[in-house]
């Protein structure tokens, strides 16, 4: 028995020691302590989930705070004392934002983004495509300028390029929100498929010319399966621009209310004589459920291709 109040015994190898812990001198939150279970959680993984849990708070709250607004009464909106969930939910908003166009407003954007990611993608592949597997001359430089365009803020060129789109007829159409946009995002899309395809080995684009195929034939049945992350990707990243985007369709669009899409449609609840935010809320809730959808069913090829694009590159 050692002063400690431990006992020691000797047992097994040779100079190795084994204590014994008396459990009468063992205070109680020893006691308790050994009774629970062992999760091996470190005090860095505590930080970090804390980190985690505020960061999850601080995105979902203003999410459910519009949510909410959405379902409120009229006149309840700034009732005090504040409450997060609502005492009575009242479908009066929606059904003020659907009398007010909605249908009309979630068919322009659908047709707009559709259309819009599609010819983007349809550009990006093949103009990725060459620069990661073709040699010629001045192709850095090209390069160069494809990331030189995308730096370039479409703010800043809104009024060339209006100039431009009404000299082409192509302004309040659908047609020529369409071609801004894949003109604008293209570039993005390039550099991201361009990464893609560097990580794809050569020996699958030689295997596919001794078996016959065409540069074209290579690239739709041999390569495009293993790029699909990023195309996933690209195609995530596109619509989410499109659907929210507003200053450029504000600029083509105009005020033909035929073709306004969601974010010109919320803009239209805002008047210099005040805002209705439960409209606005409302809007804004059928808004989001779009691009949710199209997250959740793209997910797997999201997180897949982010995972592979970080490892791959590097």
């Amino acid at each position: 028995m050692t002063d400690d109040g431990t006992e020691r015994t000797d047992g097994g190898l040779a100079g190795e020691e084994k204590t014994v812990t008396d459990p009468a001198s063992r205070t109680a939150f020893q006691r308790v302590r050994d009774r629970l279970p062992v999760i091996g959680v470190r005090p860095l993984d505590i930080v970090v989930y804390i980190v985690y849990g505020l960061a999850m708070v601080f995105f979902a709250f203003p999410v459910l705070w519009v949510v909410s607004a959405s379902l409120r009464p009229e006149g309840e909106l700034f009732s005090y004392p504040f409450r997060l969930f609502p005492q009575e939910v009242s479908l009066s908003a929606y059904e003020q934002v659907f009398s007010a166009g909605m249908m009309t407003w979630l068919f322009n954007s659908t047709i707009i983004t559709v259309l819009g990611v599609a010819s983007i993608i349809a550009v990006s592949v093949p103009a990725a495509y060459a620069f990661s597997r073709f040699e010629f001359r001045g192709r850095r430089g090209l390069l160069g300028l494809v990331l030189m365009f995308q730096m370039i803020s479409s703010v800043i060129i809104i009024v060339p390029l209006y100039t431009v789109m009404t000299s082409l007829g192509l302004i309040r159409t659908r047609a020529g929100l369409i071609l801004l946009y894949v003109g604008i995002q293209t570039p993005f899309s390039i550099w991201l498929l361009k990464g893609y395809f560097d990580t794809v080995p050569r020996e699958l684009d030689y295997a596919a010319r001794i078996d016959g195929c065409s540069r074209l034939q290579t690239l739709r049945h041999v390569l495009l399966r293993p790029i699909a992350p990023g195309i996933a990707v690209v195609a995530i990243f596109n619509t989410v621009l499109t659907w929210s985007e507003f200053v450029l369709a504000y600029t083509v669009l105009g005020t033909e209310s035929d073709l306004h899409t969601i974010s010109i449609g919320i803009y239209n609840f805002q008047s210099q004589f005040g805002n209705d935010w439960r409209a606005i809320a409302a809007a804004s809730v059928v808004g989001m459920l779009p691009l949710v959808i199209v997250f959740i069913g793209l997910q797997r090829y999201f997180v897949k291709g982010l995972i592979e694009g970080s490892l791959k590159g590097q």
